[in-house]
């Protein structure tokens, strides 16, 4: 029996991570916690990971560490057990062949700061060792994570941690909050400069600093996130349509976004189908170790 509070969704193949709310005094910096059991059919070797705009963190409980291929020299690059995704406004690639137990949180702008006493900015488009930001306490709290081998107890586990890590009360920088609020109700980012008050160079080293993007990157992946959504929601709607609705200039202009954020066209998304709407299974090229091909793809895919 789930605890209450806690979700479990079951998709046609695979099972969901078990994911729940955070309690109340972390909920200002974490939006989701997490874990999941390892226990995946795989059906690809490699993943396109796509942006949501947020910050991660992840901890592997398995022997196997983040592993992240790049497609153009086949170099994998070995990050770590316990690791920190910066915001990023295109996919990653990571390799998706050992199923690993894992716990993780989603994480909220200005999480960086008041988590790991650093800028956003600084961990953004790139995955960071988590004990690099939090030193000593990693390997205690991996060990904690290890010994405990229920993931709803896992997540209370990481919830208590990082409720340890909060300073003093401290919000959002009060224009970088509402320019948050402007732009998910669909204003640009000239208008939330010119509310703010700040220069549009200041406001945007204001905004980088607590969200690890851009204003100007946030709001592109806001874009393309109310558009995948759309398209989860209507898997055969018109791209045309679709692309109108989330505020692109045309269709020529969503798919050159498209690609440039998934690594893939919107057909292949849509013929793919993955399971988990931000892990896009693509395969390996058995001539390299470690690089990732989109020409060949998987029907199906796990979280």
């Amino acid at each position: 029996m789930w605890r209450r509070g806690y979700s479990r969704p079951r998709p046609p193949i695979e099972a969901a991570p078990v994911q729940r709310l955070p309690m109340p005094v972390l909920r200002p910096f974490v939006a989701t916690l997490w874990a999941t059991t390892g226990d995946t059919h795989v059906r690809s070797a490699c993943e396109h990971v796509l942006p949501t705009g947020l910050m991660h963190l992840a901890i592997r409980l398995g022997d196997t560490p983040l592993q992240l291929p790049d497609a153009d020299n086949g170099v994998v690059e070995v990050v770590g057990h316990a690791v920190v995704g910066g915001a990023r406004d295109h996919y990653y690639r990571k390799h998706a062949r050992t199923p690993s137990p894992t716990v993780g949180a989603q994480l909220r702008p200005g999480a960086a700061r008041a988590l790991f006493g650093v800028p956003a900015d600084a961990l953004a488009h790139r995955h960071v060792a988590l004990g690099a930001v939090l030193g000593d306490g990693t390997a205690a709290l991996r060990e904690r994570l290890l010994q405990e081998p229920l993931p709803q107890r896992r997540i209370d586990i990481l919830e208590a941690f990082l409720a340890t890590r909060l300073p003093r009360p401290r919000g959002l920088h009060p224009a970088v909050a509402e320019s948050l609020a402007l732009f998910a109700s669909g204003h640009g980012v000239a208008a939330a400069v010119e509310r703010s008050g700040y220069s549009h160079r200041h406001f945007g080293a204001l905004f980088a600093h607590a969200v690890g993007l851009t204003p100007q990157r946030y709001r592109r992946v806001l874009r393309f996130q109310h558009a995948l959504d759309a398209h989860r929601r209507d898997p055969a709607g018109p791209w045309a349509r679709l692309a109108h609705n989330a505020g692109y200039s045309d269709q020529s202009h969503f798919v050159r976004e498209f690609i440039a954020i998934t690594g893939i066209r919107p057909q292949d998304y849509r013929r793919i189908a993955p399971v988990a709407a931000h892990h896009v299974p693509v395969e390996i090229r058995p001539w390299t170790t470690g690089a990732c091909q989109v020409d060949s793809v998987q029907d199906a895919g796990r979280h």
